[in-house]
Parts: structure tokens; sequence; C-alpha cells
């Protein structure tokens, strides 16, 4: 399964956000996530000179995904930590939730990916109020590792 569709599936997919009714008559709507922001799409957070309110199709929603990973790509990027495919995908779906700056909070995480300690920082990853908060997320986002 590719990252997007990993993405798709961790922020709500067309299903869960028809029964929300997020997307309906063929578009998703904007609504507000579980911090209040306000997000459409496959977690795409509105910025202030963005006006959704007439919906997206499934096609613009994917393309507001392609750009949004394009951007966390980089931000990952940034940190340098040279880790296998798997974990670099861990750390993209993890900074598409949590933002860089959420991410480099991680210290003692990104300590052990830096040393290739991979068990230390599923356990770093654990200890965390993003585990405590998304625990199903994180448990199958760890389950993928081969790298453990």
């Amino acid at each position: 399964m590719d990252i997007k569709d990993r993405l798709w599936i961790y922020e709500g997919t067309k299903e869960y956000q028809t029964k929300m009714n997020y997307f309906r008559n063929g578009k998703f709507y904007p609504y507000k996530d579980s911090l209040g922001k306000l997000t459409i799409g496959c977690g795409h957070l509105v910025l202030k000179n963005e006006n959704f309110s007439d919906g997206i199709t499934e096609k613009e929603a994917d393309i507001l995904l392609s750009r949004d990973l394009a951007n966390v790509i980089l931000e990952v990027q940034s940190l340098e930590l040279n880790v296998p495919d798997d974990w670099n995908d861990f750390m993209i779906i993890m900074t598409f939730q949590l933002g860089i700056n959420g991410v480099k909070k991680f210290k003692r995480m990104i300590n052990a990916l830096q040393v290739k300690n991979f068990r230390e920082a599923i356990v770093q990853a654990k200890d965390s109020l993003w585990y405590r908060q998304t625990p199903n997320r994180v448990d199958d986002m760890i389950r993928q590792l081969t790298n453990k």
C-alpha cells in the first residue's frame, strides 16, 4: 500500500467521511478536526486564504494531498535521518499528522533513529501524548515497520 493510501486510511476514507457527512454529493466539505482546526479532504488544514465552502472534488482533494505530501517529504528530509524506507514513511506520516515542529519535539526518538536504534525509536514514539491520543494509528504504523 502506498503512502497516499495509508494517509487516506489514517485521515479518513471517503466512506468514513460520507458517514460523517464530510463527503456528500460527490464533494468533500470542510470539517473541524480533533483539535478544532478546519480541515478538508485527506487532512488538509484549511489556510486563512483558502475557501472551500463549496466543497472540493475527489480529484481536487488528491491534488491537495499530493501538494501537502510533497511539502511534508521536504520537511522530513530536512531532519537528515538517513533511515530505511519503512522508517522514512513512518516519519512522513507522523509529520503529516503533527507537523514538523511537533515531530522535532521527539528528540529522543530522533536521536535513536540517527543511530539506527529502531527499538528505542518505537519506545519513544509510544511514550508520548501522540500515542495516547491516537494509539490505533501509531500501533498500525509500528506494525508496518520492517526494521524494529
